[in-house]
């Protein structure tokens, strides 16, 4: 299974701007310029990576790594890469204050930069986590629950959710499903089919997005509770089918 994490692979390198104070002016620019095509490259591999196939067993473990990354790995890269231009800043630019604009510019293409990786980390986790509510349905756990849309949790669904969420979230995603059962739907859910998937999605609460798809249980047409999980929509991201 491809590494997920960034230590090897970083979406920016503080060697990249080896630069000094007797550093040419030419020089400072060509380094600021190469740092920049280097962080492009890096977040390329990290997209081959993120779409690199897999079997089906490693399904849940590529998930969690994905949620990691995407809270933690992609993070902590994004305050590293700010504080190295900081430093080459104050060390390089106060000197050569005409370079100050390209150390600024260099600034927001890293915050660029790893805004798109946050993104592409959140589209590859939750198109995982459709293939396996899509692939590997679990039966119904409990009880069918609501007056007017009835739903019924699977027998996955404690599981993921524990997995997924902390449990505030999980407190907060049980009172959006308890809304699910009243009639009409509430439209600030925002239940509607998942184009392309046969399975629906639906407001979590704190960014959070349920996977149901539709059924029968014991003759009465109910949705079940699949899947949930984080989808932010981070800054600059692109929102997905699931963010609507």
């Amino acid at each position: 299974m491809p590494d997920l994490f960034l230590d090897k692979t970083p979406l920016f390198e503080a060697g990249w701007l080896s630069v000094s104070t007797a550093t040419s002016r030419d020089d400072v620019l060509l380094r600021i310029a190469e740092a920049e095509r280097r962080a492009e490259a890096a977040l390329e591999q990290l997209g081959r990576t993120l779409t690199q196939g897999m079997a089906a067993p490693d399904r849940d473990r590529r998930i969690d790594a994905l949620l990691a990354l995407e809270t933690r790995g992609i993070p902590a890269s994004g305050v590293a890469a700010d504080g190295a231009v900081e430093r080459v800043m104050m060390e390089v630019g106060f000197r050569k204050r005409d370079l100050m604009p390209r150390f600024h510019a260099l600034a927001e293409h890293c915050r660029a930069i790893h805004r798109r990786a946050l993104a592409m980390a959140r589209d590859a986790r939750w198109a995982l986590m459709l293939e396996r509510a899509a692939a590997d349905p679990g039966g119904p756990s409990s009880p069918i629950q609501g007056a007017g849309t009835r739903y019924v949790k699977s027998d996955r669904y404690d599981a993921r959710a524990a997995r997924s969420l902390p449990p505030d979230d999980r407190v907060r995603a049980d009172r959006f499903l308890k809304r699910l059962g009243e009639a009409p739907v509430p439209p600030e859910l925002e239940l509607s089919p998942l184009a392309g998937t046969g399975l629906w999605g639906m407001k979590a609460g704190n960014g959070n997005r349920f996977i149901l798809r539709r059924g029968e249980l014991r003759g009465v047409a109910c949705f079940f509770v699949e899947d949930v999980g984080p989808y932010p929509d981070h800054e600059g991201g692109r929102r997905g089918a699931l963010a609507r």
